[in-house]
């Protein structure tokens, strides 16, 4: 009976010590186990149908970055030294919605958040009036959507100004054709080249409102 316990006793210290080298096994590699699984979509619903009108918005010129990280779209001045950690980790965690770059050279424009429900917490709250300021202080520009079913010139109205003037920037020696103003949207019109029909590989105006709006204006450049 004796024999019986110590080798039951044997049995448990074994059991114990394999598990505690178990233990330390998975505390010095980590990536021993990854429990993930891919995500079916890139994008929220509401992220997508946004996605959508900007790409008929920016039209062929820019280039749409959904969802990069803050820390790929700022970075903190070279000149700071005391406390150049803390304000890389404030910005580090943090991401916004769409970044709008240019298509030839990837130059950063703008930055877009689509602003849900969600943005009205008060944590959410403190983040946007953060990335507000930091976006101004590298004087770039962070344009605030309210997450919409459909958008129109109330919303988009800012967006469409800066991207028309952005786009439209030449030297002082060059002629600029005025942008035509959407009659029914009052919104300044983006050009689009026709990828169909009779017309295809021919420049035009289009209203950024499209296709719930389907104005249009000929281009003469």
């Amino acid at each position: 009976m004796k024999t019986y316990w110590m080798a039951a006793v044997i049995i448990l210290l074994i059991i114990i010590l394999v598990y505690t080298l178990y233990r330390k096994f998975r505390r010095a590699n980590p990536w021993s186990r990854a429990p993930y699984e891919r995500r079916q979509y890139f994008l929220s619903p509401a992220e997508k149908a946004f996605y959508d009108i900007l790409d008929e918005l920016v039209g062929e010129d820019i280039t749409i970055c959904p969802k990069p990280s803050v820390r790929e779209v700022l970075q903190v001045r070279a000149d700071v030294r005391r406390d150049r950690l803390k304000y890389f980790n404030w910005i580090s965690q943090k991401h916004v919605d769409f970044v709008l770059c240019d298509k030839d050279t990837m130059q950063i424009l703008c930055a877009v958040e689509l602003d849900d429900r969600s943005h009205e917490r008060s944590d959410r709250q403190q983040r946007d009036a953060f990335l507000d300021k930091a976006f101004k202080k590298a004087k770039l520009p962070l344009f605030h959507i309210p997450c919409k079913k459909s958008y129109g010139a109330k919303e988009l109205n800012e967006l469409c100004r800066f991207l028309c003037s952005d786009m439209l920037e030449l030297s002082d020696e060059e002629e600029v054709e005025e942008v035509p103003i959407c009659p029914d949207c009052g919104v300044p019109m983006v050009l689009r080249t026709a990828s169909r029909g009779e017309h295809k590989g021919q420049q035009f105006y289009g209203c950024p409102n499209f296709p719930e709006c389907r104005q249009t204006r000929p281009y003469r450049g």
